[in-house]
């Protein structure tokens, strides 16, 4: 009988395995946007939370490597501990890129989950695009910076990211088409 649970417990392990790499292929990039204004919180040389106006696609809450279609408004974000320096030129970055018109990219997909005293990286980024004139919401952390705020022309035709984000074409053109209505 042990001979058969043993190879249970190895074929559940080498499955889930494989299907957490073919998942995670398809979302490395947490957050498409088109960035229209950026606005810090103190305003100052050193922020601690930043208002990003403009059009995003975010991932699913609790997806396997998806993306919600675009929504228009603004993200609320706050610099997760230990990320201050990174963090802090990726705002920098957007805020020179607001109101251009590029589609960019920015933070990674997969996080640890805030739940999982290991923390687990296999959870997707949970961020919410909030409404205009939506009130005083809690600011989501800022998601880990990966790769620095990409544009599009870098996204698409970067052959690691195409291999790593199997729908970011797709995600631009979506973008670009929420940006013309």
């Amino acid at each position: 009988m042990k001979p058969v649970l043993l190879f249970l417990a190895v074929s559940v392990i080498l499955l889930s395995v494989s299907l957490s790499s073919v998942l995670a292929k398809c979302a490395t990039l947490g957050i498409y946007g088109i960035v229209e204004q950026v606005t810090f919180e103190p305003n100052g040389s050193e922020p601690n939370c930043v208002r990003i106006a403009g059009v995003f696609v975010v991932p699913f809450r609790m997806s396997s490597g998806g993306y919600q279609k675009p929504h228009r408004g603004y993200l609320y974000l706050k610099i997760a501990p230990g990320a201050e320096e990174a963090t802090r030129r990726d705002w920098n970055e957007l805020k020179t890129i607001a109101g251009s018109g590029k589609v960019v990219a920015f933070g990674q997909y997969w996080v640890p989950n805030p739940h999982d005293p290991q923390g687990n990286p296999h959870h997707s980024l949970e961020v919410t695009v909030h409404a205009e004139g939506e009130s005083s919401p809690t600011p989501d952390v800022y998601p880990i910076p990966l790769l620095g705020v990409m544009k599009a022309e870098a996204i698409v035709h970067n052959p690691e990211i195409a291999e790593t984000d199997c729908n970011a074409d797709k995600i631009v053109e979506q973008l670009q088409e929420a940006q013309r209505h």
